[in-house]
């Protein structure tokens, strides 16, 4: 299995959203880009986050248990 850090995950998203994460900082409205690369560093986000992450990067963040019927949790 490959597991993929939220790290990982973010840079993937500022990619395909051509933007930096100086950028992405400003629009979430941290006071300067280190307050964020040390919040991203530490990688411990919580879900409100990262749906504020998603939305300034113009998508959306899931997250959810799948069972193999289909089932989403």
């Amino acid at each position: 299995m490959i597991r993929i850090t939220i790290q990982q995950k973010i840079d993937m998203a500022l990619t395909y959203s051509d933007m930096t994460k100086t950028e992405l900082s400003k629009k979430l409205g941290y006071a300067s880009p280190q307050a964020f690369q040390k919040r991203y560093t530490t990688g411990k986000f919580t879900l409100e986050e990262l749906e504020k992450i998603a939305k300034a990067l113009g998508c959306e963040y899931s997250s959810c248990f799948k069972y193999p019927d289909g089932k989403e949790i």
